[in-house]
């Protein structure tokens, strides 16, 4: 009885040690600097202390400050039925909306996964919530300038991603619907 006890305490320890274990950050601000899209960006959350985040669950266009990818802006282009150039013009737009979103202090839940990336800087995923309680994956699909792409995760709420996928796939047809970003056609 003693062994399966112990066994049964280390296996269920194990698994809820394999839960994500979210931090929250307040206080956020956004650092206008050359390192920013519309889904990666720099951000201040200690008076010293920076750190780039990239967001869970979306991808944004390549803008035009950084066309190195070529395969990645076809891929995108394909996502959306769009040539180059507008995919593009989406990233700039993207980058735009994510300047306004977090123009005053916002919040980061982040569990410190490290996101890959060409940069030398390490990035990691995280979930933003801007001043007004928007999420900024859900605004951006809902302006229609990203795809629903990317890591998934149990949201820090405990919303399973499959859930948060659905929701984020019906942000996505309003956003067809109503031919906006992206799909402005």
């Amino acid at each position: 009885m003693f062994r399966a006890a112990a066994f049964w305490f280390l296996f269920t320890g194990l698994v809820a040690a394999a839960e994500p274990q979210w931090l929250k950050i307040e206080g956020c601000t956004l650092v206008e600097s050359g390192y920013r899209d519309g889904d990666s960006f720099l951000v201040r959350v200690a008076p010293r202390t920076f750190r780039v985040f990239r967001l869970y669950f979306v991808d944004a266009c390549e803008d035009t400050a950084d066309q190195r990818y070529p395969e990645r802006i076809a891929e995108q282009g394909r996502y959306f039925g769009l040539p180059p150039a507008r995919i593009l013009e989406l990233g700039d737009a993207a980058s735009e909306v994510v300047s306004r979103a977090l123009s005053k202090p916002f919040t980061v839940f982040t569990c410190w996964q490290r996101a890959p990336g060409a940069s030398s800087r390490q990035r990691y995923y995280a979930m933003v919530v801007a001043s007004g309680g928007q999420d900024l994956g859900e605004l951006l699909v809902s302006s229609g300038l990203v795809r629903i792409y990317g890591k998934r995760i149990t949201l820090p709420d405990g919303t399973n991603s499959r859930d948060y996928l659905a929701k984020l796939s019906e942000l996505e047809l309003q956003a067809k619907a109503t031919r906006i970003g992206a799909w402005a056609r």
